[in-house]
């Protein structure tokens, strides 16, 4: 079974950061605190503290998807800081929701801290997700495994190994094999 891949180009990708940032705003959203969801939560939640001016963005480090798309048991989430949110109202920021294990268990661990309010943003809903986000740019009907820019070689190279490549030079190969079936430009519309 074909998997349906997305690039999306740093143009594009820095346009839906804004779009999340000014859809905040226009609703009202007013943090203390923003949460990253590291890795691909990082260049959005950035962007958004910024536009909203909230200077306290902490991050929290998860991952979900193994190698080449493989599912782990549960996400890991962890964090190299000691986070102080009791009594703070908290936005949770990721790139994308996917299956909504990562979201979900954010959302707990930060409630668990004792936020007075906890609300969540990303990118991309993914509508198979099993966690609605507070807010987002768009909402995929049809599940395609996006390929955002500040993961684009990680992404790749997964694919690769997902293929039983072991090195890099040998994933560069098998990346170069890659044909225009396979990988698609910007069909998210």
């Amino acid at each position: 079974m074909m998997v349906l891949k997305s690039y999306i180009p740093w143009s594009r990708a820095i346009e839906y950061c804004y779009r999340l940032a000014t859809i905040l705003l226009d609703v009202g959203v007013n943090p203390d605190t923003i949460v990253a969801v590291s890795r691909g939560g990082l260049v959005p939640a950035r962007i958004v503290s910024d536009v909203l001016s909230v200077e306290d963005l902490v991050v929290l480090r998860s991952r979900f998807w193994g190698i080449g798309g493989r599912l782990l048991e549960e996400p890991e989430v962890r964090s190299h800081e000691r986070l102080d949110l009791e009594g703070k109202s908290v936005l949770v920021v990721d790139e994308v929701v996917d299956t909504g294990a990562t979201m979900s268990k954010v959302v707990r661990i930060v409630s668990g801290l004792r936020a007075k309010l906890v609300k969540t943003a990303v990118i991309h809903y993914k509508s198979t997700s099993s966690f609605v986000p507070d807010h987002y740019v768009e909402k995929l009907d049809k599940w395609v495994w996006i390929f955002y820019p500040w993961s684009f070689s990680e992404t790749l190279y997964g694919l690769a190994r997902q293929r039983g490549v072991e090195t890099m030079e040998a994933a560069i190969n098998v990346l170069r094999e890659l044909n225009a079936s396979e990988l698609y430009i910007d069909p998210i519309e």
